[in-house]
């Protein structure tokens, strides 16, 4: 229990550091990774390892094509996987930060890759023709439904 509860003290610690701004950009890293987000919890037990019950809905992770892994920091850009579950499991290319020596991610921007192909991923209200990258209730301006969209990128 002291190894798990430390382990969380560590995670939550970088997480802290690397999102509250006091980082340089030169000590993050943009790069853009194949693969799909899975959650972190069925990741763990292929390596014989468990994540705590209350921790894992909290957690999802990138697995690459070649099998690298890189946790998702829960953000603005991450939350689409949480908000639609859906969305998991599949072919994705995601452009994030990398933070010095860690393999944490925070996800800049998604597309999802059918068949080849690169699709923009975003939440559009019919109203307003307004379009953000993340779910929102209703539309900020009218109070409308927010829809998910999936279009072919344009080339």
């Amino acid at each position: 229990m002291k190894t798990l509860m430390a382990a969380a003290m560590a995670i939550v610690s970088v997480l802290w550091f690397s999102t509250s701004g006091e980082a340089d950009d030169k000590d993050a890293k943009t790069i853009q990774l194949d693969g799909k987000v899975v959650p972190l919890a069925g990741v763990l037990e292929k390596f014989g390892s468990r994540l705590d019950a209350e921790a894992a809905p909290h957690w999802l992770a990138l697995v690459t094509d070649n099998g690298k892994v890189y946790p998702l920091i829960k953000d603005d850009g991450s939350r689409l996987f949480f908000a639609e579950p859906h969305l998991q499991n599949r072919s994705m290319r995601v452009t994030g930060r990398l933070f010095q020596d860690t393999h944490l991610l925070q996800v800049l921007s998604v597309n999802s890759v059918k068949n080849g192909q690169l699709f923009e991923i975003y939440y559009w209200c019919d109203i307003c023709s307004i379009r953000r990258n993340e779910l929102l209730k209703k539309c900020d301006c009218c109070g409308g439904p927010m829809e998910l969209r999936e279009e072919p990128v344009k080339k």
